[in-house]
């Protein structure tokens, strides 16, 4: 039995730019770190919230595991951004899902199961449930989404992030 290897070439229209963007946004995109900090501001305005107990201020970031809050109200509970949201335990990164979204939600671009698939390269039955999670995402946390529309389409201004701050705030 032989195999043969076919490799995947970019079809017209199909590539991984998004419409109307520079590289340096794409890059900012690609990165896990910068797409975390981005649902961090979309999901707590105010600062993580633990999913345990709801205290707020009192989680702390651990250095060991990138993405991962501990409280120290309740100090049992581990928690992440992603945590109690359709995101939850996905196998996928999480600028995965936020380049989803960007192309869905703010450049408009409408994506079938077998472009999401070849733009993701995923398997066909990932990307029909990257795009049922974006959808169940948009409708059990519209805030969240909405918020996260809004610091996407700020991108090439510059987002506010939760512990950053912008040129514009005064210091006094």
């Amino acid at each position: 039995m032989s195999y043969s290897y076919r490799a995947r070439m970019p079809r017209a229209g199909l590539s991984d730019e998004l419409p109307g963007s520079r590289s340096s946004m794409q890059d900012l995109l690609r990165s896990d770190e910068f797409c975390r900090s981005l649902l961090e501001a979309a999901r707590w305005p105010a600062g993580p919230v633990c999913t345990n107990c709801g205290a707020t201020g009192e989680a702390s970031k651990l250095a060991t595991r990138p993405g991962l809050w501990t409280c120290r109200a309740c100090r049992r509970c581990q928690f992440s951004v992603t945590s109690g949201t359709p995101l939850h335990r996905t196998r996928l990164p999480v600028a995965h899902w936020v380049r989803l979204f960007h192309l869905i939600e703010v450049a408009g671009t409408p994506l079938t199961i077998s472009q999401v698939s070849r733009r993701f390269d995923v398997a066909h039955l990932t990307a029909e449930n990257m795009l049922k999670r974006i959808s169940e995402l948009k409708e059990k946390m519209p805030g969240m989404t909405t918020r996260l529309k809004g610091l996407l389409s700020e991108l090439p201004r510059g987002p506010r992030l939760y512990g950053q701050s912008t040129p514009d705030q005064n210091i006094t």
